[in-house]
């Protein structure tokens, strides 16, 4: 029986019930939709308690028979369909109609920040630093036997507010599976819809007071590790290890935890691959590493598992950002352990010995947009108005068997993110003596990565969400502050070789203004506080105008905001905006970058 609910306009289920729940697919694509379908859209609770009391005003008559005549033609496609991009755009155009429609409410409640900061003392910064690290050490000690941090994924069937019609269409032609063109699909309908009932769209989301979103609904939590939070945790304790005075025990702890995390890291998380033009053999580091019999190795429940594959991410492209984090704690793990005499696993050093010992600017300069090669180019262009000369995609090169022998590449689609770019650069500059990355063609392919950053702090795009894809502004500011503590390290004729336009000077005075005026000139909650904090003291920010003071000042007000011994909320650190929009955060991950702010404000405004 077709859902139809009473009242003017139609449900996401007059739209859908007929051509996929009474259409019996032979092939994989509608099999896959209709699977979709009764798993996502049509589970109990979101049909009940949601989406059958989202009517649509506008969704009547003949725009009610050209959405189920799109839906019957998904359910008919071939996989040759999908990768048909005038079928798409004609087969699709409705339900990019109704996107484009959507007005979407602020969700950021931000005021005008007034009056000036408070005086904030070193004991409180070093009462705040030992708090959040209990909180953290208490955390790892939950596993003793295979200890770890763990990052909560929450789905927000609201969507995303920059997929406008435009936009899906582009991501459905950019993505190389069906199975996530699907769920992109079937998910832009739960947006569409959801957003027709104020009522039932509070129950799924709620505005908030700041920049990063705060986690809510923990019923829905997909709990895992992955290397690349994993990596950012390592720079974190790291920094807390090296630039801050630390007892024996702590020292003790921390480079344990160090340890473990890289070589999850790079031991774990790592696969091999080969250069798309090139061929040239290197590894990578993947975010969902599998073990020998297929089982997942980042701490996803088996449900969770399951569920991940019939969304469409059975299988997972190495990135790139990922791979090139990895390979700047290596090298600073290999030089710490060096210079203080420290016992280090002698695999986990060879190991990242061979890891670091690639020809890295050559093979990252085969994905680089005007560059010599530009193999593997985007097939998205999602991060908009970005300019994408000097950048590379998020994702390696790396073949999957689809239907008929034919080989998939894009399981995911690609697109540039900033912010993976901004690693990039980080690394090569950490690594620019053992990689010669400042001389020849990698000296040509290093600057065509500055200039790209330069363009999108010079156009201001980096303040636009619309520009970032798996992170907001305040996250990519914050990699230019550790970019320019890179920068600092080298000696003035390296930098003049790497930047003869004066680029990251620039980038710099740019990222403190943001800092300053965009998360600190308003509204701001402990997590973008954090980043604001680290950032300043990164780019070496005044440490007289107040700004770092303001930002120490919202971190210590803000302790005790969590549930039960948890000093702050989970928050929206990164975020995936495919098939639709899912932040990722935990509290101790909220505690580890306050911890960080405490750190580098103990290091330079205390020092």
């Amino acid at each position: 029986m077709i859902f139809r609910p009473k009242g003017p306009g139609a449900t996401v289920y007059d739209v859908c019930d007929g051509p996929i729940l009474y259409n019996r697919a032979t092939a994989a694509p509608g099999a896959h939709l209709r699977l979709l379908y009764l798993k996502s859209l049509r589970h109990p609770l979101l049909k009940w308690f949601v989406l059958s009391g989202c009517r649509h005003a506008s969704v009547a008559g003949g725009r009610l028979t050209a959405l189920r005549e799109t839906m019957a033609e998904a359910m008919a496609a071939s996989p040759a369909h999908w990768r048909d991009e005038a079928w798409i755009n004609r087969t699709f155009a409705p339900v990019a109609e109704m996107l484009d429609q959507i007005r979407p409410p602020r969700w950021q409640q931000r005021e005008e920040a007034k009056g000036g900061p408070r005086e904030v003392t070193r004991a409180e910064v070093e009462n705040l630093a030992r708090r959040v690290q209990q909180h953290i050490f208490g955390v790892w000690d939950r596993h003793p036997q295979d200890p770890y941090i763990p990052v909560q994924a929450q789905v927000m069937l609201s969507g995303d507010d920059r997929l406008g019609g435009a936009e899906f269409l582009d991501a459905l032609a950019g993505i190389g599976s069906f199975a996530c063109q699907n769920a992109v699909l079937l998910f832009a309908l739960a947006r569409i819809f959801s957003h027709a009932n104020e009522q039932k769209l509070a129950l799924l989301r709620k505005p908030y007071a700041g920049i990063a979103e705060p986690l809510r609904l923990k019923s829905a939590w997909i709990s895992h590790r992955t290397a690349f939070y994993d990596v950012i945790f390592f720079e974190q304790l790291y920094a807390r290890l090296t630039k801050n005075e630390v007892s024996a025990v702590e020292a003790a702890r921390l480079t344990g935890m160090l340890e473990s995390l890289l070589s999850y890291i790079v031991v774990t998380s790592q696969e091999w691959l080969t250069s798309p033009a090139k061929g040239l053999r290197h590894p990578a580091l993947t975010c969902l590493p599998k073990d020998s019999e297929g089982r997942p190795l980042c701490r996803l429940k088996p449900s969770d598992w399951k569920r991940k594959s019939e969304l469409g991410f059975g299988d997972y492209v190495p990135d790139v950002d990922t791979t090139f984090l990895g390979l700047s704690m290596a090298r600073k793990w290999l030089d710490l352990t060096a210079k203080r005499g420290l016992h280090c696993d002698g695999k986990l050093r060879e190991a990242c010995e061979a890891f670091l010992d690639q020809p890295w600017p050559e093979i990252i300069g085969e994905y680089q947009v005007g560059g010599p090669v530009a193999a593997n180019p985007p097939t998205m262009a999602l991060t908009k108005p970005l300019d994408y000369y000097g950048a590379v995609p998020l994702w390696f090169h790396k073949p999957f068997p689809g239907e008929n022998g034919c080989l998939v590449t894009e399981m995911l689609g690609n697109e540039i993110c900033p912010g993976h770019n901004m690693d990039i650069v980080e690394s090569l500059l950490v690594n620019r003596r053992q990689w010669g990355a400042l001389s020849g063609e990698n000296l040509e392919t290093l600057r065509r990565f500055v200039e790209f950053h330069r363009r999108a702090f010079s156009s201001g795009n980096f303040r636009e969400e619309s520009a970032v894809r798996f992170y907001l502004p305040p996250i990519y500011v914050h990699y230019a502050g550790r970019v320019y503590d890179a920068w600092l390290d080298m000696s003035e004729a390296e930098r003049a070789l790497a930047d003869p336009q004066g680029a990251i000077p620039f980038i710099r005075d740019k990222a403190i203004d943001y800092c300053r005026e965009d998360i600190l000139g308003a509204t701001a909650n402990a997590f973008d506080a954090a980043l604001a904090v680290s950032a300043l003291c990164l780019l070496r920010a005044p440490k007289d105008d107040g700004a770092i003071q303001r930002g120490l000042s919202i971190l210590i007000d803000s302790q005790g905001e969590g549930k039960g011994r948890e000093p702050y909320l989970g928050y929206e650190w990164t975020l995936v905006r495919l098939p639709t929009r899912i932040i990722v955060g935990s509290a101790p991950a909220t505690s580890l970058f306050v911890l960080n702010a405490c750190t580098e404000a103990l290091a330079y405004l205390y020092a």
